[in-house]
């Protein structure tokens, strides 16, 4: 490859006269870039993909914009400033001054767009990555530059999650502060055990803790919560409490011969049935309500499954409300369920692993009115709101029971009386504990809680678009109006013919030609596409594009 090599160009989309770039070095380090300016040229605003990027100003005057998530930064540059745009944030330069001239480094070097996804392993098999991918473990060790390479290619294949058209999941994007924060976990390299060991992600997440639960509108003297991996583990939590608070005597003695009853609606997450069995309730105590066709549950038929359990001599111990089901994305009518808990003197506990951030929105009052009534809350702040996998929290508003549940050492609550700060981990089931907390803490820092709300706004108003698009496709059929996020639609074939397996095809289609990841499900009319709203950046044009795609497919 030349050491010298010139991309000019005339005009971008702004019609601005743009810049010559040229590539002074490149390699699979680094490159090495020199750009020549002149009075208003004007970069498109762009990603470097994993590439870290310092620009040196060797002359001129220079305005920057990045853009983090939904949060965009605006900063004037002159000589001999760097400007610094974090891996996997997008900016854009300007040109102030009648000629300008900067100097480029990435490291590593540029590789091309990095939003198309590639390589979805959607047909491949496990021998096929055993042959793009040296994954056998050996005797001997690799050279760190092979394992760099190595390691590169283990990225390149995997399935590209930041990707505006990742729709699969109920998350999607990388954040640039998610790549700060795992550098200092990583290099900290300690538990959140104990706060001697970690004094200063301990006392992070007890702020991140009491925040949480102020916007859930709990009194300060009563918050309580502990960062636990996963949504699924944060439901098991509220069995475990909503236990102990009922039979404190359960932790000593073990199996008791109480018959407790738990319900859920029928598309309440699945986690409640592997909870019942790990914590020794068997499937039997789990009540499955049937819900509406909007995904709520029916409140008459839960009351009368109440009413049957006390009539056997069983007690009713857990009400778990969903806020955003993973399906549809349906919210249960808080105020209804806290007032029967009330009514029977049950534990009453909301799994908003994915609805729960809507408490930074004006939407709160909608979806989660009286939110504070609830015992206990599962808020999972790697989905919708972009925090490191896997980052959730277990929310309580009855202080020192995570302890009581699960303290097995003895002594008192705080530990540290010295400085007051209790050791997390002995409300924990862990031992060792990686400080998740902060993952989240660095991006609400960065974006603020009003970051929060423009975020959800944002996806909102997409939402809507993208729901007054499709009632105007004849072959695109709602499955329901959508309370959130979820967007679920069947897409019927060209012959118009109904096909209870084609949106399935459609889905299977769109992941073999690499063009968009979205998930699928199933009701009594066949399968229908679900397509989630989560990734920061995405506007509709991204939604619209997936489903022109699949209206194309044969």
């Amino acid at each position: 490859m030349s050491n010298l090599e010139k991309d000019s160009k005339s005009k971008n989309s702004n019609n601005k006269l743009n810049y010559t770039r040229t590539v002074l070095h490149k390699n699979s380090e680094f490159e090495v870039v020199s750009c020549d300016w002149s009075l208003g040229a004007l970069s498109e605003l762009h990603s470097h993909g994993w590439s870290q990027c310092h620009v040196l100003v060797q002359s001129g005057e220079f305005k920057n914009t990045h853009l983090l998530g939904t949060k965009q930064e605006t900063f004037i540059y002159s000589t001999g400033d760097v400007i610094s745009t974090p891996a996997g944030a997008q900016h854009q330069i300007q040109c102030l001054t009648e000629n300008g001239k900067t100097f480029h480094i990435y490291t590593p070097q540029l590789v091309g767009a990095e939003t198309e996804i590639k390589n979805q392993f959607s047909s491949v098999s496990s021998q096929k990555i055993k042959d793009l991918i040296d994954v056998e473990l050996s005797e001997f060790g690799l050279p760190f530059d092979e394992l760099k390479k190595l390691l590169a290619d283990v990225q390149k294949q995997n399935v590209q999650t930041h990707s505006v058209y990742f729709m699969n999941q109920l998350f999607s994007s990388v954040p640039p502060e998610n790549l700060l924060a795992q550098d200092v976990i990583t290099k900290s390299r300690t538990t959140a055990v104990t706060f001697e060991a970690s004094p200063v992600f301990t006392t992070i997440e007890i702020e991140t803790i009491q925040k949480l639960c102020d916007l859930i509108g709990w009194k300060k003297d009563q918050q309580d919560g502990i960062t636990i991996s996963g949504g699924s583990a944060a439901n098991f939590m509220a069995l475990h409490c909503a236990r102990q608070k009922h039979s404190p005597s359960y932790k000593m003695i073990g199996m008791a011969q109480n018959k407790y009853k738990i319900f859920v609606s029928q598309e309440s997450h699945y986690s409640f049935k592997k909870a019942c069995v790990a914590l020794g309730f068997g499937l039997n105590s789990l009540v499955t309500v049937k819900s509406h066709s909007d995904g709520q549950i029916n409140l008459q038929e839960l009351e009368s499954e109440i009413k049957k359990s006390i009539a056997n001599d069983e007690i009713p111990l857990l009400i778990s409300a969903t806020a955003g089901t993973t399906v549809l994305g349906a919210f249960d009518p808080i105020i209804e369920i806290a007032d029967l808990c009330e009514k029977y003197k049950i534990w009453f506990h909301v799994d908003g692993a994915w609805g729960g951030p809507v408490l930074f929105s004006e939407r709160r009052q909608q979806l989660l009115p009286q939110i504070e009534r609830c015992d206990s809350m599962t808020f999972d702040a790697h989905k919708l709101l972009g925090a490191q996998l896997t980052c959730s929290f277990f929310l309580t508003q009855h202080k020192g029971l995570l302890f009581e549940a699960n303290d097995v050492a003895g002594g008192d609550y705080l530990f540290h009386s010295e400085n007051g700060m209790p050791d997390m981990g002995r409300q924990s089931w862990q031992c060792g504990r990686n400080p998740d907390a902060f993952a989240f803490w660095t991006l609400w820092k960065s974006q603020g809680s009003l970051g929060f709300k423009k975020l959800i706004d944002h996806l909102y108003k997409v939402q809507n678009e993208t729901v007054r698009w499709i009632k105007e496709q004849p072959r695109l059929q709602l499955v329901t109006d959508p309370a959130f996020l979820n967007i679920c639609v069947r897409v019927l074939p060209p012959s118009m013919q109904p096909d209870p397996n084609w949106s399935a095809y459609v889905r299977q289609q769109l992941k073999d030609q690499d063009l968009a990841m979205v998930n699928y499900s199933y009701d009594e009319n066949g399968t229908f596409l679900r397509l989630i709203l989560v990734h920061p950046q995405i506007q509709f044009k991204h939604v619209q594009q997936i489903f022109e795609w699949s209206l194309r497919i044969q």
